[in-house]
């Protein structure tokens, strides 16, 4: 199953102790608190919204104003996988907090993860909220525990970003990149596949039998040298070449690897992701010569789905959250991240437009939204990894 990374893509390996110390508080709060459940007394800022303005909760029409109204009553937010260093999630929830005074807090795992704790805890429900691989949705659907809400915004978004009965929205989308150490890449990151296989330098992809942007690299790879979602071997040979050659790297895709130079060239990981590894990489460490692109002779697009818990402590809240992510302030924010806002109409401002990639390193980008077609492929490619593309690494 196409799943979210564990290194490079949201580190979970904290998780159960995290889970083990959030319990303890709770029983601890509850102790001191006689087993009533921590209140956000804050006074509830006033908010104005448009009087025609509609929404759908669990099915429910209602108007935007009533839902704020509920959502301030609950008053507080917790969602899963949504930590404050992935795609700016933290401006959402910074402007969420200003804008309607709801309190929030997050625990990060895997999408495979939140829906087990959807589940788990259905009879006694804390989280409220997740973001998932656009590939989980399904599973999501099939294990019942999401429920549905569509924003005032709803026209906004395509067709392939949303479910038509509200059980998803994708407000958000990255492509594969290459980031390269240039000191040892003749100055600047390879601009194609074509360019990376003429290379000298390790290559690094990450753990294409679990890691989901490790997947979408050897796909995307396939269709750089005339493969698809149907016949991704392509791909596989392209990294058997480099396995028998001595330069395919096997190990973590992460931002600590390549800050200390023990990976020069990574090729398996999002575009948003490896802004941010720049960014932070920099600032620690001037020096280093850091260069991103857009393979432009193949790049898979994908997203992640913002759902709401069917059994959500505050399901108001949630609604009202996830209105704030497709609004344009949640459209923006995403973008600050590196994220591509899938809403339509949207403007960024200047400043925040200039740090994006240049829209036409996405021309040739192969936007996925056939999810059971892309879960196939995946599986496809883990199984040919380990079957013929392992053996050969030295």
């Amino acid at each position: 199953m196409y799943a979210k990374e564990e290194d490079a893509m949201k580190k979970r390996a904290r998780l159960w102790s995290i889970l083990l110390v959030s319990a303890m508080t709770v029983s601890m709060l509850a102790g001191c608190g006689g087993g009533e459940e921590k209140k956000n007394d804050a006074p509830m800022p006033e908010v104005e919204v448009d009087p025609d303005a509609k929404v759908e909760l669990n099915g429910e029409e209602m108007s935007l104003a009533d839902l704020v109204s509920k959502a301030q009553e609950e008053g507080d937010i917790q969602s899963v996988g949504m930590p404050d260093d992935w795609a700016n999630w933290k401006g959402s929830w910074e402007g969420i907090n200003t804008t309607y005074g709801l309190t929030h807090g997050d625990v990060d795992m895997t999408s495979a993860e939140e829906l087990s704790q959807f589940a788990a805890e259905k009879d006694d429900p804390t989280k409220d909220i997740g973001d998932i691989g656009l590939s989980m949705t399904p599973e999501a659907i099939k294990q019942d525990v999401i429920g549905s809400f569509k924003a005032s915004t709803w026209d906004q978004f395509p067709d392939w970003a949303k479910d038509p009965e509200g059980r998803w929205v994708m407000t958000y989308t990255g492509s594969l990149a290459f980031i390269a150490n240039t000191e040892f890449t003749d100055g600047k990151c390879p601009a194609s596949w074509e360019e990376v296989k003429d290379g000298d330098y390790l290559v690094s992809v990450g753990n294409v039998l679990a890691g989901a942007a490790s997947q979408v690299a050897v796909l995307s790879c396939a269709i750089a040298n005339g493969g698809s979602l149907d016949d991704v071997q392509p791909g596989i040979d392209y990294f058997k070449e480099l396995a028998e050659a001595g330069r395919l790297d096997t190990g973590d895709t992460s931002s600590a690897r390549l800050a200390s130079g023990e990976m020069v060239c990574c090729v398996g990981n999002y575009d948003y992701s490896v802004l941010s590894w720049r960014d932070n990489i920099v600032a620690e460490n001037p020096d280093m010569k850091l260069d991103i692109t857009i393979p432009y002779d193949g790049s898979v697009t994908n997203g992640y789905a913002q759902i709401i818990n069917k059994y959500a402590p505050h399901a108001n809240a949630a609604g009202l959250a996830i209105e704030y992510l497709c609004s344009d302030e949640g459209a923006i924010d995403r973008a600050k991240g590196y994220a591509r806002p899938t809403k339509e109409g949207v403007e960024l401002p200047e400043e925040v437009a200039d740090i994006l990639l240049s829209d036409d390193l996405y021309e040739n980008c192969t936007n996925i939204s056939d999810v059971e077609s892309l879960n196939s492929a995946c599986t496809k490619i883990a199984e040919l990894w380990e079957r013929e593309v392992l053996p050969l690494v030295q």
